[in-house]
């Protein structure tokens, strides 16, 4: 299970890294067997909403439903107090194989972490997610922004901003 958790979440926030929006809606189905375990995550995106994203994931064991659960929720809680973000959307299920007498309890949450109070602090791709949201609600002209004025409220030069259309695959 370890296995197919790890690299569902990995391939998951690779792509949410990437991607455009904050998540609004996870549905998951997670599977285990002789052969090994299966995790199936879908997330539904909101593009007009630019927020950094991410899945977090445990697979805890205990002697009961209550001990796993219980570290599972310890070592989830330490990574979202460090995200500083919103939950939403979570999955718990538990799995108990006949031998040994033991429970997993597998928690996955999707997390949209806080944006940032002031624009000059985000980073490069958020600064340029931001943009790139900007640009698509103007229709992608990029002819329709005013560079100083958004090189002014992100906290860079107006080459930085040139250098972020270009990056997006426009022209000024």
């Amino acid at each position: 299970m370890q296995k197919a958790l790890k690299r569902a979440a990995t391939e998951l926030n690779e792509k949410l890294a990437k991607m455009q929006g904050c998540i609004t809606r996870m549905e998951v189905r997670v599977s285990s067997g002789l052969t090994g375990g299966i995790a199936r995550i879908a997330l539904v995106i909101d593009e007009s909403d630019v927020r950094p994203k991410c899945i977090l994931w445990v697979n805890e064991v205990g002697g009961s439903e209550a001990v796993a659960l219980r570290r599972a929720q310890e070592k989830i809680n330490a990574r979202l107090a460090k995200l500083r973000g919103e939950i939403v959307g979570f999955y718990l299920k538990f799995i108990t194989p006949p031998l040994p007498k033991r429970t997993y309890a597998t928690l996955i949450v999707a997390v949209n972490e806080e944006v940032p109070k002031k624009v000059g602090k985000l980073s490069l791709g958020e600064r340029r997610e931001r943009l790139a949201v900007v640009l698509r609600l103007l229709g992608n002209d990029s002819k329709a922004i005013n560079l100083v004025q958004v090189a002014k409220s992100f906290g860079v030069s107006r080459d930085t901003i040139y250098k972020d259309l270009q990056e997006l695959g426009m022209e000024r």
